[in-house]
């Protein structure tokens, strides 16, 4: 049986490898031609000057906005196949300070507004900073991009156990319907037409394998408020050599 078991290993391994290396290959060579869509279009404008029907140059940026569309998602697919091996630096890290600036870099514009508790014994873990950083960041922009009410409230929980590290997103959006709740970490899935929310809709599926290769989870709940809750555990102690890679 552990030989059998150390074969399924082995072949899962080199699946992976060559699945990285096709979304590597793939998602490079997809781009040049995408860019030189984008400039041949901006080209033809300039060509055509100024006495051009308006119907022609929206087409003309409906295109380009496909395009841009199209290479987010090539870029987030390879961000996806890279997870096991970019930002995996350990240091050290203040996780209020880290929720903090999480925050800071959501648009000043919005109204919104943050209330965070953080129910730590000690606020500073050596971890893989970056990795937590992009679950947070978001999760925090997911629940501001998708709430739909011109005043906003994002509630973000810090508690622990022995072991992990216990992180609660929540909102008082407009939640997500019981039969769509386990379709939204599938890639390039979003409840929303892009057309309404530009999204990739790619990033609860990265979050969700950052979560897994450090060997926590990831889950939603419907918040108490009508809105989206997401909980996940993050290990405080984590060994490299260790990771589910």
């Amino acid at each position: 049986m552990k030989v059998l078991e150390d074969k399924c290993e082995l072949q899962l391994a080199a699946l992976q490898k060559e699945f990285d290396e096709f979304v590597y290959i793939v998602s490079h060579d997809i781009k040049t031609p995408m860019r030189a869509i984008v400039n041949l279009t901006s080209w033809i404008e300039d060509d055509l000057g100024s006495n051009v029907e308006q119907d022609i140059l929206d087409n003309f940026s409906l295109l380009k906005n496909r395009v841009e569309r199209l290479e987010r998602m090539m870029n987030a697919l390879l961000e996806l196949s890279r997870v096991n091996t970019s930002n995996m630096e350990l240091y050290e890290v203040d996780i209020a300070k880290l929720v903090s600036d999480c925050t800071e870099m959501i648009d000043k514009n919005l109204n919104v507004e943050f209330h965070i508790t953080c129910n730590l014994k000690d606020v500073k873990y050596t971890t893989l900073g970056k990795k937590l950083e992009k679950i947070i960041y978001n999760l925090i922009n997911n629940a501001v991009r998708f709430h739909d009410k011109e005043k906003m409230n994002v509630f973000i929980e810090i508690s622990e156990n022995d072991a992990d590290l216990e992180i609660k997103i929540s909102d008082d959006g407009p939640g997500i319907p019981d039969e769509l709740k386990d379709k939204i970490f599938s890639i390039f899935y979003t409840i929303n037409s892009k057309d309404v929310v530009d999204s990739t809709g790619a990033g609860l599926a990265i979050c969700t394998k950052i979560i897994k290769m450090v060997g926590g989870t990831l889950a939603y709940y419907p918040a108490e408020n009508g809105g989206s809750l997401f909980k996940f555990d993050w290990p405080k102690i984590i060994k490299i050599e260790k990771l589910k890679l």
